[in-house]
């Protein structure tokens, strides 16, 4: 089978981190590690596995940023993936093989695999307390070597090992826990959107909105246009303030309940003056006009994962209000004053889980299908862009520079 792979060659790696500059598509050739290569299909490591194959492979953001060398070169997520990857973890396929403990029922379904390879996929007894709470994104044995009875090797998700292949490949493999069905009325191209919304919607549920008033997005790419349908599904009612670089991002952000998109100057000061003036929060400048304000908004969703975006989030967080990190990031060179001196809860949202909501338990991609079939999650539109996988420079040249292309969500087509 063609499947995309990446292997970091550090040769490579470090005549790519120069000559990007001059020619930014070595990014995405095989002297960055990436290349489209045959390779045997994935077996199944148990018979609670089945095999799926590819209809969509949604290009996510950390992809982009291991291909962009966006992380850095001691990232501790090393410690959770093992090369070579094949990529890919946001999914939508067709189940054309089952193990002889999975049901018959499941083959010729179309699936969502819900990536993430925690202790019931590792086949790992007893389950790690996290998983145990059906917090499976928060499992504490991603990094494991081969334990339990699938013997997978460290990896948080399909898409970051080799032994499971992943959704830039024509088929994966699954373990029978991590199917959900994808609904009739639902389309591949609102299903490929299902990853990337339940991590936003994971987001918001981590939060406490009881008696918040006003949030801000900070980021509008797809995890924080994500954020904003989310607050709108589970129902809050306030004001959405949404920072963005993009005009065209702008009727995105109003058509999925944000109530204004802010485009911010350059400088620091002159930014945080604009957010000081909506919230009315005194703005305050220390030495070579670093800003602070003493206010701000009561939830902030830092969708973006760059220093800059973080210690702006901090800053512009009111006392004990709460920051929400969803993006991709390492919050090196970050001002964390803000957090004591403010006392601000800082949220981690990664991934998804089992939810508990209205008095239920329930997974968060269903909680998705769920939402979007009752029309309260519309993703209608946001799959912008597919690319047949030979073309893949194409699609990850795209996903990388989405505002010249008005990109939101960029994928593989294996149908």
């Amino acid at each position: 089978m063609k499947a995309l792979v990446y292997q970091v060659n550090p040769l490579g790696y470090v005549t790519c981190k120069w000559l990007r500059y001059l020619w930014p598509g070595c990014l995405t050739t095989g002297l960055n590690g990436l290349s489209l290569r045959n390779v045997d299909p994935p077996a199944l490591p148990a018979d609670n596995w089945v095999r799926v194959r590819t209809l969509l492979g949604g290009i996510c953001g950390s992809d982009v940023a291991i291909i962009g060398q966006k992380q850095p070169i001691d990232s501790i997520l090393q410690a959770y993936s093992t090369q070579p990857m094949m990529l890919g973890h946001e999914n939508i396929g067709v189940v054309t093989k089952v193990g002889p403990a999975v049901g018959a029922e499941w083959l010729g379904r179309r699936v969502c695999v819900e990536p993430t390879l925690n202790c019931i996929v590792r086949g790992i007894d007893p389950p790690c307390p996290r998983c145990q709470a059906g917090e499976f994104g928060a499992c504490e044995n991603f990094g494991d070597e081969a334990t339990g009875t699938a013997h997978l090797p460290p990896a948080v998700s399909i898409g970051y090992n080799d032994r499971t292949g992943g959704a830039f490949g024509e088929v994966f493999v699954a373990h029978e826990s991590q199917l959900v069905p994808v609904p009739d009325g639902l389309s591949d191209a609102e299903a490929i959107l299902t990853d990337p919304l339940a991590c936003s919607l994971h987001a918001v549920l981590r939060t406490d909105l009881t008696d918040a008033e006003r949030v801000l997005v900070y980021g509008a790419g797809m995890i924080g246009l994500g954020v904003i349908a989310a607050l709108r599904a589970m129902d809050f009612a306030g004001r959405i303030d949404v920072v963005g670089r993009s005009e065209y991002l702008d009727q995105w952000v109003r058509r999925l309940g944000g109530d204004d998109y802010l485009r911010l100057p350059r400088a620091r000061k002159a930014r945080s003056a604009v957010i000081a003036e909506r919230t009315g929060a005194p703005l305050l400048v220390s030495r070579f006009d670093n800003p602070m304000l003493s206010g701000g908004y009561d939830v902030v969703y830092e969708c973006v994962g760059s220093p800059q975006a973080l210690t702006e989030c901090l800053k512009w967080t009111r006392a004990r209000g709460q920051v929400a990190m969803v993006a991709t990031g390492t919050g090196r060179d970050v001002d964390m004053s803000p957090i004591w001196f403010r006392e601000l809860t800082v949220i981690g949202a990664y991934g998804r889980q089992i939810e508990r909501l209205d008095g239920r338990a329930i997974g968060t991609y269903q909680l998705v299908h769920e939402l979007m079939a009752a029309g309260k999650l519309n993703a209608e539109g946001m799959l912008t862009h597919t690319f047949a996988p030979g073309e893949y420079r194409n699609a990850f040249r795209i996903a990388m520079h989405k505002s010249a292309h008005k990109a939101i969500k960029v994928a593989l087509d294996f149908r």
